[in-house]
């Protein structure tokens, strides 16, 4: 990813909000699955494995007819095994070219059972090894990232998290955008024992900082304390200093600023989840 110290931009809010994310002074301004489980403005499968992209590898499989037996004429479905990191957002944007579309696979997918005796209820929550059919016409095997490894050798990756260091999202393989950023959080959290959804954080950057990677804000409490909070969640410098995971310590790093203020959520309130469902999804937005 391309360097993140770009000259600070004042971040300006139309309101007022508490802004600090410790325990006495909340220092962040405010914050916006995974297959376990689902990632996604939608759904996530347990959190990401590290720092490498995996592919959404489709295969197809007969389809029996009505009385359950299989023939030459029997139709092939386009199938994924959901794999960790995998969610519905980011396997619609692999197979179907745009992530906003997994509402065609959750349909497709919807109240089927699975091996494991689960059924997908909801999208924002997918397991690991489950088989999800996709539309006719999906792509036979496309990464749900930039980059075209493979999924072996992203599930393979989960030990190696600990050891890597902040490096720019695009030398990573996830793409270096607000999707990226989020989902290689994921995976890094994923990999130390910590659980968030997409729709967490994305709610939680975007209410914070429009997205803004470069964004402190400059008239608040903390900005005349002379701890401006600062990056795409929105953190002061003291509360990423204690929460910031070790080799990810850089607060205009996107990615590195995601992660302090996840765990400061989970220290703090029990979890990011927990601070975006008491402000109503992101409709009623509070600094937190």
């Amino acid at each position: 990813m391309s360097s993140h110290r770009k000259p600070r931009l004042s971040f300006v809010r139309n309101r007022a909000r508490a802004l600090t994310l410790c325990a006495a002074t909340f220092g962040t301004a405010a914050l916006p699955g995974i297959a376990s489980a689902a990632t996604a403005a939608p759904a996530t499968a347990t959190v990401p494995q590290a720092t490498t992209a995996h592919s959404v590898t489709v295969h197809a499989v007969a389809v029996s007819d009505s009385t359950g037996s299989k023939s030459s004429s029997s139709t092939k479905q386009q199938v994924h095994t959901v794999v960790a990191g995998d969610t519905l957002f980011g396997i619609a944007k692999a197979a179907l070219g745009d992530g906003y579309d997994y509402p065609q696979i959750y349909k497709l997918n919807k109240g089927k059972a699975q091996s494991d005796g689960g059924k997908l209820t909801d999208p924002d929550l997918i397991e690991i090894g489950w088989k999800i059919a996709l539309p006719s016409g999906s792509k036979a095997s496309a990464s749900s990232s930039s980059s075209s490894s493979s999924s072996s050798s992203s599930s393979s990756s989960a030990s190696s998290s600990s050891s890597s260091s902040s490096s720019s999202s695009s030398s990573s393989g996830y793409a270096d955008d607000l999707d990226g950023w989020i989902n290689q959080a994921i995976s890094i959290l994923s990999a130390h024992g910590y659980s968030v959804t997409y729709n967490a954080i994305y709610q939680t950057a975007m209410n914070e900082s429009s997205g803004n990677p470069n964004a402190e804000n400059d008239w608040d409490s903390n900005a005349a304390a002379g701890t401006p909070s600062i990056g795409l969640m929105q953190v002061i410098q003291p509360t990423f200093d204690a929460y910031a995971l070790s080799g990810y310590d850089d607060i205009w790093n996107p990615v590195d600023n995601i992660i302090a203020a996840v765990i400061y959520a989970q220290d703090t309130y029990g979890g990011l989840d927990n601070v975006v469902a008491e402000r109503c999804g992101g409709s009623c937005w509070s600094g937190y």
